[in-house]
């Protein structure tokens, strides 16, 4: 991935997933080639519940900003050498979308890109946690295994797998110094990796 010429981009508070659309909107109304990406980073967070359901938080980065890739234009210099500057027309589309306030970062009524370290270090923060709901439901358990009970009686213990029968589980606790047998459906452990 390219973590240069990223630029920030104040929108409306709450509407970073609008402003990034109508972005998109009006960047292909009006042909726009140096706008290449516009995103609204996101971080997700596995959650437990007090019920022990598993869900994925979704929590932005950066609220009340989007950032912005654009690929700068080419200009002439009057002795002949070539630039690369901020196209002006980009500017005013970017600044003339619905929610948008403004660059977040100027100099000279001109945008100012974001470091490239900067840019990296938000998109690692980007994760693919909401894969891992998907795949712990998946898993197949083995004999042995030692998983986390999450909803039940028995939730908050860690149980070892003895067999599997079917959609059940047959687990064993060590509750108060004794090995309690105990059977689980698929759905109320959670195996770590």
């Amino acid at each position: 991935m390219d973590y240069r010429d990223w630029y920030c981009v104040q929108v409306a508070a709450g509407c970073e997933k609008k402003a990034r659309a109508s972005l998109l909107a009006r960047k292909d109304e009006l042909n726009d080639v140096f706008i290449k990406e516009v995103e609204v980073p996101e971080a997700s967070k596995l959650v437990v519940n007090k019920a022990g359901k598993r869900r994925v938080s979704r929590n932005k980065l950066l609220p009340g900003y989007i950032i912005v890739q654009v690929r700068k234009d080419r200009v002439e210099n009057v002795d002949g050498t070539f630039s690369e500057v901020f196209p002006a027309y980009t500017q005013e589309i970017i600044n003339g979308t619905f929610r948008v306030l403004g660059f977040a970062n100027m100099d000279k009524k001109l945008p100012l890109p974001m470091r490239a370290k900067e840019v990296k270090n938000i998109f690692d923060r980007v994760d693919d946690t909401h894969l891992e709901v998907k795949t712990n439901v998946e898993l197949t358990y083995e004999e042995g295994d030692i998983v986390d009970v999450m909803v039940g009686p028995f939730a908050g213990y860690k149980a070892e797998v003895i067999s599997l029968q079917g959609d059940k589980v047959l687990g064993q606790l060590d509750m108060f110094g004794r090995v309690v047998p105990a059977e689980f459906t698929k759905d109320q452990l959670y195996k770590n990796k």
